[in-house]
């Protein structure tokens, strides 16, 4: 029998992710990667003497869905802490309920700031520690000043191309141009012509791996070699370059906390346990390195604070530090949000990264950057949310004269 059984009730973690909808297959190598981390916990002895126990909510790509389970589980389920949201949609629902219940929520992936809250700790970087050194580092090193920007259609996006255009602006540089995809849109042959008539020295692409896999396919189809025109990728794992073809991909940049390989001072057993899964692959996510992180950052808070219970937990993990494979991860007291570190890779012909340059140590997080106030962030997001719902709105089918279509 283990020694913690039959003494003491366990530590319960509520684990709040998609595990149907549309961001199921996004957000299932999260699980697998909070869950590795807290079966981890328990082989070690669990925390405090006691058990740690899980339960597992299915957030089902709805923001609504989302806060009914964060509710539940804070309620029913008496968990000591929430760890889990993929989108901003699912955040945003979320946050009131853990505000409302006083408990504690940590969140492993990025976001595009502009909130902090006493109630939830947010491990995923920013834009300001993504966008903008990668930026001094393409000014450095190829003298790129004319930057051309590709995401999709969400917050994050469009709130890094708001930070990269204001950045660019404040050290003379230009961008020539910016589009956002509708979600999942492989669709960016008008793209490949804005890219050639703006004429830029680098492309920055915030989308995911298959419309990656379209840009890079089409520019190399228009005769742009990265040679000509370097693309810098923030948000393909090396599992995804390595399905693309080689010709595509090679002598393209990637940006990003982790690389596997990374050759940073830490446990090699560490960098081993959060690029496998329980199928014995090796993702290269940092969502998943980061969700990882998340519940261990959350683990040396209750270790350091010698007991669970949110309100103490939460105190002492405004402080908090773990050490990763990109180095130090470090929760910053001010905002609640981590300082993080950022490295440049160029692909290799087999799908690999070479890491060509990092961070010299965490950037600071800024979710209200410092090139426009408080406000004027705040009313961007705003008007960000009130145009995405403005083009989700069906066509009024009101027949009458006048009517608005």
């Amino acid at each position: 029998m283990s020694h913690w059984l039959g003494e003491r009730e366990p530590i319960v973690v509520g684990i709040l992710h998609s595990r149907s909808g549309p961001t199921a297959a996004q957000e299932r190598p999260l699980i697998d990667a909070e869950v590795m981390a807290l079966e981890e916990i328990n082989r070690a002895g669990g925390l405090l003497g006691r058990k740690v126990r899980w339960v597992i909510a299915d957030g089902g790509t709805d923001g609504n869905s989302f806060a009914r389970q964060a509710e539940r589980l804070i309620r029913d389920d008496r968990v000591d802490v929430l760890v889990g949201c993929w989108s901003t949609a699912s955040r945003r629902a979320v946050v009131p309920v853990v505000e409302a219940n006083d408990h504690l929520l940590v969140h492993p992936n990025r976001h595009e700031g502009f909130e902090e809250s006493p109630n939830v700790v947010s491990i995923g970087p920013l834009p300001n520690q993504q966008v903008a050194p990668a930026v001094a580092w393409c000014q450095e090193t190829m003298s790129a000043r004319r930057f051309y920007l590709i995401g999709t259609d969400d917050p994050w996006s469009r709130s890094a191309g708001a930070f990269l255009g204001d950045q660019l602006v404040g050290i003379g540089a230009t961008l020539v141009g910016e589009e956002y995809l509708p979600p999942g849109s492989l669709d960016v042959a008008a793209t490949i012509q804005a890219i050639g008539a703006s004429k830029p020295d680098v492309v920055f692409s915030l989308l995911g791996g298959d419309p990656t896999a379209a840009l890079l396919r089409q520019l190399r189809e228009a005769g742009v070699r990265p040679a000509d025109l370097p693309v810098m990728m923030f948000f393909v794992n090396e599992d995804e370059l390595r399905a693309m073809p080689r010709d595509d991909v090679t002598g393209n940049y990637v940006a990003a906390n982790f690389f596997p390989g990374n050759n940073r001072a830490v446990d090699p057993a560490l960098v081993r346990t959060v690029t496998t899964t329980s199928g014995g692959e090796p993702p290269t996510s940092e969502q998943a390195m980061a969700a990882y992180s998340a519940v261990r950052l959350w683990a040396e808070a209750v270790k350091g604070a010698g007991a669970a219970d949110v309100s103490t937990v939460r105190s002492t993990i405004s402080h908090q530090t773990l050490p990763s494979p990109e180095g130090v991860i470090a929760v910053d007291p001010d905002s609640r949000h981590a300082w993080r570190n950022l490295s440049v890779g160029r692909i290799r012909s087999d799908g690999q990264v070479d890491t060509l340059w990092s961070t010299r140590g965490p950037t600071r997080p800024m979710p209200f950057p410092a090139t426009r106030s408080r406000p004027e962030w705040t009313k961007f997001l705003l008007s960000v949310q009130r145009e995405k719902a403005a083009r989700r709105a069906p066509p009024s089918s009101d027949p009458r004269p006048g009517a608005t279509p």
